[in-house]
């Protein structure tokens, strides 16, 4: 299963915040940990705070918060903030739809996968990434995340 570079962002944001979740974190230093592209980790900031995950505090101190529990926020909350409906949706063999008449042979058991993936997603919490080492998850080979105690 692959999420979009969208999903993938939005989590890494996320996780990130959570390693801190108390601490109002500015966009340029997401940027400068995380290395996503300036415009689209800002139009996540906006997404994710649309959505509620997050609260925008604004002025020359601003910057963004977790709104609540890290343990409250779930990884299928995170994905649906940013309007991904990829990993509900999407066939097995890549079609947009599979035809109502005439579906594609992997269609009831993919459905049922897609449901134990939306299961796992649904209840694995911000927490519990935090807890296993978010720095695994954040980071790529070139970045070097370390959770400040």
């Amino acid at each position: 299963m692959n999420l979009s570079k969208t999903s993938e962002y939005a989590l890494r944001i996320m996780s990130y915040m959570a390693m801190d979740d108390k601490k109002l974190h500015r966009a340029n230093d997401i940027f400068e940990s995380l290395q996503i592209p300036f415009r689209y980790l800002r139009k996540q900031m906006t997404n994710l705070t649309k959505s509620g995950i997050i609260i925008s505090v604004q002025g020359k101190n601003g910057g963004y918060r977790i709104s609540r529990s890290i343990g409250e926020i779930s990884l299928l909350d995170i994905i649906h903030a940013t309007g991904d409906q990829q990993i509900m949706t999407n066939c097995f063999f890549g079609f947009e739809n599979c035809a109502l008449n005439r579906q594609c042979a992997m269609h009831d058991k993919w459905d049922e996968i897609r449901q134990n993936i939306n299961q796992v997603l649904a209840s694995t919490s911000l927490a519990e990434l935090n807890e296993n080492g978010p720095d695994n998850f954040i980071s790529n080979n070139s970045i070097q995340i370390t959770k400040n105690s």
